[in-house]
């Protein structure tokens, strides 16, 4: 289990995160919404580890109880830009995780290159980011996040840059990989029908300074999550943005 406690996150001029607490499961998908500016990709990065100097936060992270250092070997992140490394190939950018975490370089490519029909990257090995399309490389970096099977995965948009038809095949390629090895997910997305359609659980945050709204279970089985039957959530969320200021 993970959890934040009390985390405060500002700039110089204005807090965007306002003593912010939240515990993540150990599995399942927790959906993370809010307006534009409200401070969730800043709450990931706080999580993951990214150092920036532009922001000042406070406050604290456990794991099982234990304070956590960040970051930490147990989360991997996928950012909202794919952010992979120009000068190497999409293979090397796929496996570099696993390398850093220890893995031989030849055992991590062998499992990154495993993945590569399921996320149609058969044939970009050795092409470089700049060769691909948005979304190719979006897929490429999605790859690589998940290959490194963390017991906490943060995903901020990851698949925003899809095509409507491959980000289905995302999606259900996320769903399926979870129930075969459960893990616990912590996903910003903007798209409600996404999250209805993902997410275990919605948190819904204020605009900034963000701050948790609401906090709802969505406990119908995935394969029943109709257009129908998931209209009502959506209206309930749509409804809670729209009280919500645009920044």
């Amino acid at each position: 289990m993970l959890e934040i406690q009390d985390l405060t996150i500002s700039t110089a001029t204005r807090r965007l995160v306002n003593d912010l607490s939240l515990t993540l499961p150990s599995n399942g998908i927790t959906a993370l919404i809010g307006p534009s500016g409200c401070g969730k990709t800043s709450v990931l990065k706080w999580l993951a580890g990214i150092p920036t100097t532009a922001l000042q936060a406070a406050g604290s992270l456990l794991l099982d109880g234990v304070p956590c250092p960040r970051p930490h070997p147990l989360l991997s992140y996928q950012p909202q830009h794919d952010a992979l490394f120009p000068w190497l190939t999409i293979a090397e950018n796929a496996a570099l995780g696993l390398q850093v975490s220890g893995m031989a370089r030849r055992a991590a490519m062998t499992k990154a290159l495993s993945l590569f029909p399921s996320f149609d990257l058969v044939g970009c090995e050795g092409q470089y980011p700049s060769q691909l399309s948005g979304g190719m490389r979006q897929r490429a970096a999605f790859l690589r996040t998940m290959v490194q099977e963390s017991r906490f995965v943060l995903l901020d948009e990851p698949f925003s840059a899809l095509d409507a038809v491959t980000r289905i095949k995302m999606q259900i390629w996320l769903l399926d990989r979870l129930a075969e090895r459960p893990r616990s997910v912590l996903m910003v997305t903007h798209d409600l029908h996404e999250a209805s359609l993902l997410a275990d659980r919605i948190l819904v945050m204020a605009a900034a300074p963000g701050r948790i709204i609401a906090d709802i279970p969505v406990t119908l089985p995935h394969g029943q999550r109709g257009e129908v039957d998931m209209a009502p959530l959506r209206d309930t969320l749509k409804s809670l943005l729209l009280e919500q200021p645009c920044r």
